[in-house]
């Protein structure tokens, strides 16, 4: 099997497939059964605990702050290697790495998805021929389009502008490249549209209910089921506010996995051993990539959880006791934060397939389906919409406080309820992959301020206005280099100064 992964790695380094596998000594161990391409799948098509996949995201969003305190005073790489993401420099990813805040192939997310991408090609391109059962192939083949489908909705989030960005029409606006097989080309690829793109992404979601909805297949949680393929659906389709959609395959995620964590007494034993994100979580349908995704340099010293955010949890709200904790008084003589986050805490042992820091839970499905009836209550003035929504945020939210504290909520005008799911998806979600800069985009891109603390002395203040061209990401320069048919995003014209 190693020899053999050896040589998949060989055709995901550009090599060609067809040579791969006309060509080989007598030594290499060619892949053809449905398992081998199974297995090819899993390591170069899944993001693995060592995969980063955009840490610097974290950075961008109004739920992190810059703070000055005993451990991040006078370290000046702590404090500024990621300021340039933080304040969001036009070509923040040189100069982060520059600045020592991470490698720069760690902020090339165009290049490690598209990797991961090869990999997912590889295995649709020869299942169909490899020896094996149509229950295995089917498995595979819809975890692969689930995957593709994944990748590609994540890119053309970070490259290119929202699918419903009010001043264009997803036709007009461009997307990124789009590539669907193994095979090699002389030909450079182009940026297709965003809706070129999104079409893309729902017909792959549709093969992949397809084949995955057909076996149903047990899956383990660091592999794609057909529970979480329809829970992408429903993200992708609330993005692209085909609100009936959102809900039907939210629907499907809930009546296989409506399970949702009951924190009231979260922490007893132990609530090391209950982790929010990851396996051992009942809300768990996905978990994949690395627990440093959520850490990039400087997170944890001289970067941590807002207090805009902080400021967004009621009193009585039980994940400001379980999700992130107030530092006491007695100790903020000693840290730079006022909060301490936990949700991301894992110690779950040593296995590879334990220890990944991003998850797809259940109450995503219960805020999608909630946020698409307030939209179809908003559109469409429909009451029982209302209704259908407040029923599924007062299902998630009485798992969020002690019975005796929990008020359910109750009809509001459209825009308040809108609000205030908004709110709720915010505070569930925060630190989770990215959500919280990708709502930010499909919500309109509103101004952000980020105060910079390069010293007790001095905070500074960056501000990213309504509609900032930095709301849609730099593809990367070395990318350009080698292909001039990709044009670049329109960025600042200089470095953004402090207010």
């Amino acid at each position: 099997m190693k020899k053999m992964i050896v040589l998949a790695f060989a055709i995901l380094s550009l090599a060609s497939c067809k040579k791969f596998l006309a060509e080989q000594t007598q030594s290499d161990v060619v892949p053809k059964t449905t398992k081998d391409f199974g297995e090819i799948l899993f390591t170069n098509g899944y993001p693995d605990r060592f995969t980063l996949l955009q840490p610097y995201i974290r950075m961008m969003d109004d739920d992190i702050q810059s703070y000055v305190g005993p451990f991040a005073s006078g370290d000046e790489v702590t404090t500024t290697g990621n300021a340039p993401a933080f304040q969001w420099q036009p070509d923040f990813i040189d100069l982060c790495a520059r600045a020592g805040g991470a490698l720069k192939e760690k902020y090339n997310s165009w290049a490690i998805y598209y990797k991961l991408i090869l990999g997912t090609n590889v295995a649709l391109t020869y299942l169909d021929k490899s020896v094996g059962s149509e229950v295995e192939k089917a498995t595979y083949k819809g975890e692969a389009y689930t995957l593709r489908a994944f990748y590609y909705f994540m890119l053309v989030n970070l490259y290119a502008a929202p699918y419903n960005d009010s001043t264009t029409t997803p036709e007009k606006s461009p997307g990124v490249p789009l590539k669907l097989d193994a095979g090699l080309t002389d030909q450079l690829p182009v940026r297709k549209s965003v809706k070129e793109v999104y079409q893309q992404i729902t017909t792959d979601l549709d093969s992949a209910i397809y084949y995955l909805g057909a076996t149903k297949a047990d899956q383990k949680l660091y592999r794609i089921s057909h529970v979480a393929v329809h829970l992408l659906a429903s993200r992708v389709y609330l993005y692209m506010e085909q609100w009936d959609k959102s809900i039907e395959h939210a629907d499907y995620v809930i009546s296989y996995h409506p399970q949702l964590m009951e924190l009231n007494g979260w922490g007893d034993p132990d609530a090391r051993r209950k982790p929010i994100v990851g396996n051992g979580n009942v809300e768990t349908i996905w978990y994949y990539g690395s627990m440093l995704e959520s850490f990039p340099s400087g997170v944890a010293f001289a970067y941590g959880m807002s207090t805009d955010l902080g400021s967004k949890f009621e009193p009585n709200d039980l994940r400001s006791n379980v999700f992130y904790s107030i530092v006491p008084d007695n100790l903020r003589p000693y840290t730079a934060f006022p909060y301490s986050v936990v949700k991301l805490n894992m110690d779950q042992g040593n296995d590879a397939n334990v220890n990944m820091g991003n998850s797809w839970r259940s109450a995503e499905a219960y805020l999608n389906r909630a946020e698409a009836y307030v939209q179809l209550y908003k559109t469409k003035g429909d009451a029982n919409a209302a209704q259908e929504a407040l029923n599924n945020l007062n299902t998630l939210r009485a798992k969020r406080f002690a019975p005796a504290q929990f008020v359910p909520w109750t009809l509001k005008p459209a825009d308040q309820l809108l609000q205030m799911c908004r709110d709720e998806r915010r505070r569930e979600l925060f630190m989770e992959g990215t959500h919280r800069w990708m709502d930010l985009r499909r919500y309109g891109m509103p101004s952000i301020k980020h105060y910079y603390q390069p010293s007790k002395e001095v905070t500074q203040v960056f501000t990213l206005q309504k509609r900032d061209p930095q709301y849609v990401l730099p593809i990367p320069n070395d990318v350009l280099l080698r292909n001039p048919q990709i044009t670049q995003n329109p960025q600042i014209g200089n470095l953004r100064q402090p207010d």
